[in-house]
């Protein structure tokens, strides 16, 4: 049974339609087509188009604009493409010419590299090492692969940076209390509303006003 196409597939197609075959915008809007297929090759036109500033003939602002618009690709997904390309053409070109006769690895692996070194506490050595294993011609490496790999040199790799903590927590609380009681004057002023309503506004007040009272760092209200 054929796939059936998405919304931005079919956008994608229509667009085809009005430009000639022959042209550059056409050749990057059907590499975007072919996205699933060939990632790397969406990836050199698009770090062209940006690099070259093409667009701007095309009739847009920004790079992000085209994309979004005429390629129907989220500025993170044309980020990753384009900074993976450019890892593949400046560190990996022998990897790059033979991808007519060698699968690349995927993506989200080579776009997880082109971050390593900034992500990262690894010495070039460790790099090179796997880098020679993601990029082997019989590799099948995946993304989770290649992390557990630079977390077992640097534990911290890759993980999302704490949140910070709120010094202040009773600030919302106190923010919420002032709402609440400013939606308590609004609503005395309407005599359509429920007692029940009215009731209940006044019961969350009191909670709030409560929790406030009892803060160590309270500030005036």
């Amino acid at each position: 049974m054929e796939r059936r196409r998405t919304r931005g597939e079919a956008a994608i197609e229509a667009q085809l339609r009005t430009l000639d075959p022959k042209s550059e915008r056409y050749q990057v809007l059907s590499a975007a087509r072919d996205f699933k297929a060939s990632w790397v090759a969406l990836g050199e036109r698009l770090t062209e188009s940006r690099e070259q500033e093409k667009f701007l003939a095309w009739g847009y602002a920004s790079f992000e604009a085209y994309c979004r618009r005429e390629l129907h690709l989220k500025a993170d997904t044309a980020a990753k493409l384009t900074r993976s390309f450019a890892f593949l053409r400046d560190h990996e070109p022998e990897v790059l010419r033979e991808r007519q006769t060698r699968e690349l690895p995927p993506l989200d692996v080579v776009d997880l590299l082109s971050q390593a070194r900034e992500k990262a506490s690894i010495s070039d050595k460790e790099f090179k090492n796997i880098r020679e294993e993601v990029f082997a011609p019989d590799a099948n490496v995946t993304k989770n692969q290649v992390v557990k790999k630079l977390r077992e040199i640097d534990p911290q790799a890759f993980k999302p940076a704490p949140k910070p903590v709120n010094a202040d927590s009773n600030t919302e609380v106190r923010k919420a209390l002032l709402l609440a009681e400013r939606l308590q004057v609004v609503m005395d002023g309407l005599p359509e509303v429920s007692r029940e309503a009215t009731t209940a506004v006044k019961r969350v007040i009191g909670e709030l006003k409560e929790r406030f009272e009892a803060s160590p760092n309270k500030v005036s209200a």
